[in-house]
């Protein structure tokens, strides 16, 4: 559903380095790999030194040596072939904080404040992929969009209208922007709509973070396997040379032994499950399907992402899944789950497919966290490897830096059972202010209304103040205080949308300040 773990594919080692193939008519090269280009790194040539060495070059890695550098250190990115090829180069790409294990469920096995937090784990990661959109003002094609989750338009047989409104009262009651429907746009099946989700494209994203990582002492290195851990020297060797480092993080998503013991490693190995995972890409007409992710209950699920382009609108479409090894013919698994988007769209022009290995734990949630001293890993991502693989990142840098990470006892590796009902996780990590400090210290994007484009929205800073300035169709300016009634934090316009969001627990406002959701009452204060 969501462009990684579950929704995120392993090429094949027989087509790591494949360009243009076709198959009966049909590109297999993946959507993501044909319309972007990474430049080009050195190989590993001789011996250097780093403070952290980050095994894996896709989402988790390259963001895990962006931030780390930005924290002041030095790091060395090695990567065996070229960058986000592998799981980042095969996946859907949507961006939710919604998982693939139900929020009901996860509040029945972990407790609700544990649920909150691995929701909230996602949406501080698509909020931190925004946040780096900004600073390097990358070209990605970032925008939010909603996500709905739905009954299956062919093959559902329950009446899950009741599960679907236990679903989006819970997920309103712990912040979350939720609504259940009784149709869902598109699909016209029972479901919950889950505002201020994302997409964008990963390839076009990572390219810029990995041109901003090399230089000062720090290194992005393809065509680099490493063959050898020496853990009495922390210390890697890829290519005949070493390479020097105080930590090493292990972002290679299937994780490989590194420092730890085989018995560690294998144990590790046995709460995974890997499985194989296949998706088509398709031209639509424009206009005929909202620009969205969706996901259904079938088990496995399909899952599809609209975005619109100039001339058509794209449609990404997956599902079909099954444990590796375990079909006898995967051309037929293609054929099924190109009659389901045929059934669906009938007007779709099949023109990408793919397929690869994906991963999930045996709890449902992420396994993030040092499993040996001075290594840290993230893998079992699910339906959520965009997002988790950023939180991986975020969850690194904490740990390199010493910083105290709200959700380290969440996704440790070594976890036996989370116990739900004793942790306020509100209280307990108060001292990481996540949202709060970042969007009271984003910039703002001007200092004149004049810039205001019809139907636009921005945070000026006015006479000292930031203001969220509207202009409406007619031209018409309103502007209001950009700080939410509710917590405080500064809200943020979502141009997918037309509202005002607020990235500290997801209240929204209309463009002309009104509350729309959430539990802030009042509205934005008129200026």
């Amino acid at each position: 559903m969501c462009g990684g773990g579950r929704r995120k594919f392993l090429l094949n080692e027989c087509r790591l380095r494949v360009a243009q193939k076709r198959s009966l008519g049909v590109n297999t090269t993946p959507y993501w790999l044909d319309t972007a280009k990474i430049k080009t790194f050195p190989a590993l040539s001789e011996d250097i030194t780093v403070d952290v060495l980050v095994v894996g070059g896709g989402i988790t890695g390259l963001t895990t040596a962006y931030l780390l550098k930005e924290a002041g250190m030095t790091v060395a990115v090695a990567e065996r072939t070229q960058l986000a090829t592998i799981d980042t180069g095969h996946t859907t790409a949507h961006l939710t904080h919604v998982t693939d294990l139900r929020l009901t469920e996860m509040a029945k096995n972990f407790g609700k404040d544990h649920a909150q937090a691995a929701w909230d784990a996602g949406a501080a990661a698509i909020d931190q992929i925004e946040e780096l959109v900004r600073l390097e003002k990358i070209e990605c094609e970032f925008t939010r969009v909603p996500g709905y989750l739905h009954a299956p338009v062919h093959g559902g047989t329950r009446d899950e209208r009741e599960s679907f409104r236990d679903g989006a009262a819970l997920a309103s009651e712990l912040g979350f922007d939720a609504t259940y429907l009784d149709s869902v746009p598109k699909m016209q099946t029972p479901g919950v709509r889950f505002a201020n989700q994302a997409k964008f494209h990963p390839r076009k994203y990572l390219a810029s973070l990995a041109a901003a990582i090399p230089g000062k002492g720090s290194h992005v290195l393809e065509e680099t396997a490493i063959s050898n851990f020496d853990d009495e020297k922390h210390r890697a060797k890829a290519n005949g040379h070493w390479i020097n480092y105080s930590r090493v993080v292990i972002a290679t998503h299937n994780p490989l032994l590194g420092e730890a013991g085989v018995a560690s490693a294998t144990l590790l190995q046995t709460k995974l499950a890997l499985y194989t995972s296949y998706v088509i890409g398709a031209k639509l007409p424009r206009g005929g399907v909202p620009i969205a992710s969706f996901w259904d209950t079938n088990d496995p699920y399909n899952y599809l992402r609209v975005d619109r382009h100039p001339e058509f609108d794209y449609a990404i479409f997956g599902g079909e899944d099954h444990k590796t090894g375990q079909a006898a013919n995967t051309e037929t698994c293609y054929r099924r789950l190109e009659d389901s988007l045929k059934a669906l769209l009938p007007s779709a022009e099949i023109d990408h497919r793919w397929s690869g290995q994906v991963i999930e734990t045996n709890d449902g949630l992420p396994f993030i966290g040092e499993n040996t001293e001075g290594q840290f890993l993230g893998t079992g991502f699910s339906g959520n490897g965009m997002t988790y693989g950023t939180v991986t990142a975020m969850m690194a840098r904490d740990w390199a830096t010493g910083a105290k990470n709200p959700w380290a006892e969440l996704f440790e590796v070594d976890r036996k059972k989370i116990k739900g009902g004793a942790w306020d996780y509100l209280r307990e990590n108060k001292d990481y202010p996540y949202y709060l400090i970042k969007s009271r210290f984003a910039e703002t994007e001007g200092e004149s209304v004049r810039a205001l484009k019809p139907g636009e929205g921005k945070i000026l800073k006015l006479k000292g103040e930031k203001v969220a300035a509207y202009r409406d169709a007619d031209g018409e300016v309103t502007k209001h205080s950009a700080v939410c009634t509710h917590m405080g934090c500064i809200v943020r316009w979502n141009q997918a949308e037309e509202t005002w969001d607020c990235p500290c627990r997801e209240r929204r406002f209309d463009p002309k300040g009104k509350v729309i959701s959430g539990p802030a009452e009042a509205p934005l204060a008129n200026m």
